[in-house]
């Protein structure tokens, strides 16, 4: 969320005191997904609050300078990579090609972490694609900061693992999971997150033909979070609470999406700019629908798109408000 909160608004000083506050809660390669005082009274269980802090470091960069970033969070950057390669809890770990794992069978840390007494609804254990990308953007970022060869050498192999293990030719676009040597070819909006980082190890056209690939998941509340038609896609979120975490990430819509959709079109040369901004003010009626001011948390993944979960989301209004800042500065 933070920073289409606060770069988004011009306000760096306060996406600068977040970070730099957030720096005390790091252990053993992890940020808290929920915060309490210090470390002993904080949850530790996401895989990439941590990788999404490495990002926020990196977009900070971009107002503050790297000498400023070099000096106040190399250090905490590289004991990340460390824990990572020595194997951290929650299964977050290097393997020898230095492409990012995380989870088991039995746990599924990703943001996609429903549960049912059954077990993870949405398996993800080994590599999934976004823990994978931000695991190279941890290295790729420790090469320009730090300056030990070791790192430029990590993040090349990362590249090209990355590359030979997530591209399906066939396809255009990137599989979700990479799990010993085989893939998951469903099509959900993960490899979005991938083809919209900067520095991600593909081609301005493998962004755009992921883009071009997740057409079945736009709607205009945001992107569905499985493709229609694929085993398991739930068209309706709601009822009892089995019911609801049976359907969270297998179709239901998710409004935060549009953020990484819109930098990934931009990313991979979109031009239609009108068009892109369309696809955002599209969302503006849900203003009015839960909380006013703001944009639920979730949709159902067919029309009517009844809205569900909290009717205030941070990382909803967050990317909403980036995305748009992403289009502005692209026009000017």
């Amino acid at each position: 969320s933070l920073p289409g909160l606060t770069l988004a608004r011009g306000r760096v000083s306060e996406c600068w005191e977040a970070l730099t506050g957030a720096l005390p809660f790091l252990k053993d390669g992890l940020l808290p997904n929920i915060f309490g005082t210090g470390q002993e009274d904080s949850h530790y269980g996401s895989a990439d609050a941590a990788l999404w802090f490495v990002r926020a470091v990196r977009m900070l960069g971009e107002h503050t300078g790297r000498k400023a970033l070099r000096e106040t969070f190399r250090p905490a950057l590289v004991s990340m990579a460390e824990a990572y390669r020595e194997g951290a809890p929650l299964g977050v770990r290097y393997d020898e090609r230095w492409t990012l794992h995380a989870g088991s069978p039995k746990l599924n840390p990703t943001w996609m972490d429903a549960q049912t007494p059954d077990g993870p609804v949405t398996p993800r254990h080994g590599a999934p694609v976004e823990i994978a990308a931000l695991g190279h953007l941890l290295l790729h970022t420790l090469a320009e900061l730090d300056g030990e060869e070791r790192w430029g050498a990590a993040r090349d192999e990362a590249a090209r693992s990355f590359r030979e293990r997530f591209w399906l030719e066939d396809l255009g676009r990137l599989a979700d999971l990479w799990r010993d040597g085989e893939v998951d070819r469903s099509l959900r909006p993960n490899m979005l997150f991938a083809a919209a980082l900067d520095c991600a190890p593909l081609t301005e056209a493998e962004r755009r033909s992921c883009v071009d690939a997740a057409a079945p998941l736009v709607t205009h509340c945001g992107l569905r979070t499985l493709g229609p038609g694929e085993d398991g896609y739930a068209p309706r979120y709601g009822g009892g609470m089995v019911e609801r975490d049976s359907a969270y990430h297998q179709g239901t819509v998710w409004p935060w999406l549009l953020g990484a959709y819109v930098e990934a079109a931009l990313r991979g040369g979109e031009e239609d700019l009108t068009g892109l901004r369309a696809r955002i003010e599209a969302v503006a009626p849900q203003l009015d629908v839960g909380g006013l001011g703001h944009v639920s948390e979730v949709f159902s993944a067919e029309p009517p798109h009844e809205a569900g979960g909290t009717f205030a989301q941070a990382w909803n209004t967050a990317e909403l408000l980036r995305a748009l800042d992403l289009i502005e500065r692209r026009c000017r």
